[in-house]
């Protein structure tokens, strides 16, 4: 998996976005508790911080990919059990599982366009003899 710098802008720049606008929301609750603050923050802090290694890495021009399957596997999997939880409890509100959703559908497109493939580029040398 070797994905090109463009392709992985779209999956940062909504990590950023989601997961700086959810510690906002997060820190402003008074209404939840001290545990909930805890693992919801933790959470973000998962995300910001894979973010945040991608970003490093593609700003000190290193090609590895470690850091990128960590956060597209991430990503993945708290959006698959996250977002599964919401939709099947009857506690939430439509429009409260429709907004998370769609969450879960943007997440799902930007990862994989940022693992999707080598560039052309590099697919046409390989295909010659």
């Amino acid at each position: 998996m070797r994905a090109s710098k463009w392709r992985i802008a779209p999956l940062l720049t909504w990590t950023f976005l989601v997961w700086i606008s959810r510690v906002r929301n997060v820190l402003t609750n008074q209404d939840l508790e001290v545990a909930g603050v805890a693992w919801r923050l933790g959470a973000a802090g998962i995300f910001l911080g894979l973010a945040a290694a991608v970003l490093g890495q593609l700003i000190s021009g290193h090609q590895g990919t470690q850091q990128l399957k960590w956060l597209a596997t991430w990503s993945i999997g708290f959006w698959l059990v996250r977002g599964t939880g919401i939709l099947i409890d009857s506690n939430w509100s439509f429009e409260f599982k429709a907004v998370h959703t769609a969450l879960m559908v943007v997440t799902f497109a930007v990862v994989a366009l940022a693992i999707s493939g080598s560039n052309s580029g590099e697919r046409s040398r390989l295909k010659k003899p």
